[in-house]
């Protein structure tokens, strides 16, 4: 009998992991990706001595098996870890930075709450838990058990900084799960949190922790993976996903059909409404593609060394909106990272635009860098003319997770439950980081084995 073969519908980080897992266990993958390149919105340039990430410019350490399928794949020898720097954050207090505190203790003795503010953190125990708020936005959620201070000066970049969305409208258990999960488990977020950490140092004892990126870049991750693939045809938009008795057909757009035993539909919700879809309970595809999403600028610039007053200790600048900046955060990659920038030089990229500010997407070029340059000089003491400069802009890239989410993840899990060789995987589905979407497409691969019954090794 022939190996069993599955449609892997785009190629970015999770249909790349899913492809991976299959070809692990035994399962022909054929990859079929739009763009002329795999990656999705993790994309590398290398310009003059410069390697600038226009997405995510590092991820943090995955859980074990993301790991071992990314080094059997090729690409321990070119993993790369931050350096001390990577461990810091700043945060930015009445046009400042300042040192974010890591702990409930360094929080308590921060200048980035007033003594009120720190007096209501240390009454989050005492609080009674809240176990039926399934919408409860982050905003809602952080005042309600840490105070508005904490809200306002905490999770609101947190929240620009991850999805780039307004903390009024994203569901606090999608975007904090582990919070709202220690607050429904323990009744304290705060307590559930400093065991959950206990646990991790013990479970993690002896293996690397921190950020991590590739030598080459980050997009060496989806690209290495691809390699090892193999079957990854780019440049080939998928037209329609037809279910048949035997198992799916997939038409790429101006081809022929061709035949699969199962399909992982691996694209951001709304490119599900560019293709045909021919499945059992597809009606509950009209969920699933109205879900929102929020469009990014990200904007690099490089400086002389000396031409930049902040010592760049640390791996991003996080910016609440009570700040009135115009930036959402900004990273610092040459600080973790070796050869992102030339000698005696940095590099800085920001972030501009999501949910609250869109328009700013759009603004030019020349715009975009003028204000990047300006909030620059006022955050992080740089002066004179930038030495490089790139704009990247990401439209609709990041997943919102609004009210209603759970009824779109419901939605994907009726149609799986419908068409047992059918999954769904994807940041809108698994959460947004690297480490989340890479773990989220191994455990589609894992789901669209256990449901249809292959045998595989």
């Amino acid at each position: 009998m022939s190996a069993r073969r599955v449609a892997v519908i785009g190629g970015g980080l999770a249909g790349l992991a899913a492809a991976a897992r299959l070809r692990q266990r035994g399962i022909e993958p054929v990859v079929f990706e739009r763009a002329d390149d795999v990656g999705g919105v993790v994309r590398t340039i290398r310009r003059d001595g410069w390697l600038i990430d226009t997405g995510a410019a590092m991820a943090a350490e995955p859980a074990t098996i993301v790991r071992e399928m990314l080094d059997a794949a090729g690409l321990a020898a070119g993993t790369v870890r931050a350096s001390a720097a990577g461990a810091a954050r700043y945060i930015v207090l009445d046009g400042a930075p300042v040192a974010l505190p890591r702990t409930t203790a360094e929080f308590t003795s921060s200048s980035l709450l007033s003594i009120a503010g720190r007096l209501r953190l240390l009454k989050e125990r005492l609080i009674p838990a809240r176990h039926t708020l399934e919408e409860e936005s982050v905003d809602s959620f952080a005042r309600r058990r840490f105070g508005d201070e904490m809200a306002e000066r905490m999770f609101d970049p947190l929240v620009a900084s991850t999805c780039a969305g307004d903390p009024r409208k994203i569901v606090a258990r999608f975007a904090f799960p582990a919070l709202v999960g220690h607050e429904r488990g323990t009744g304290s977020s705060l307590q559930g949190s400093a065991r959950s950490r206990m646990e991790a140092r013990r479970r993690a004892k002896g293996r690397p922790a921190g950020s991590w990126s590739c030598s080459a870049g980050m997009q060496e991750l989806p690209r290495q993976l691809a390699r090892s693939i193999g079957g990854v045809r780019t440049a080939t938009a998928v037209e329609c996903v037809a279910a048949t008795v035997r198992g799916v057909d997939v038409t790429p757009a101006a081809g022929v059909a061709e035949h699969f035993d199962g399909v992982i539909l691996a694209v951001p919700a709304p490119a599900l409404a560019a293709i045909t879809i021919d499945l059992p309970a597809s009606h509950h595809l009209a969920a699933i593609v109205t879900l929102p999403y929020a469009s990014i600028a990200a904007v690099s610039l490089g400086f002389r060394r000396d031409e930049v007053g902040h010592p760049l200790d640390g791996a991003r600048l996080l910016i609440p909106t009570i700040e009135r900046r115009e930036v959402l955060s900004m990273v610092f990659p040459s600080s973790l990272f070796p050869e992102r920038a030339p000698d005696d030089h940095v590099l800085v990229t920001a972030f501009v635009g999501g949910a609250l500010r869109p328009e700013l997407v759009d603004a030019t070029d020349a715009e975009l860098i003028a204000l990047v340059q300006r909030e620059a000089a006022e955050l992080l003491g740089a002066r004179g003319i930038p030495a490089m400069t790139h704009v990247a802009r990401w439209h609709s890239a990041l997943p919102q997770a609004v009210a209603g989410h759970g009824e779109r993840i419901a939605a994907a899990d009726a149609m799986e439950a419908a068409s047992p060789g059918v999954v769904f995987t994807g940041s809108w589905r698994d959460g947004l980081s690297v480490g989340e979407v890479l773990l989220g497409g191994i455990g589609a691969a894992d789901r669209l084995l256990m449901r249809s019954e292959w045998k595989v090794r």
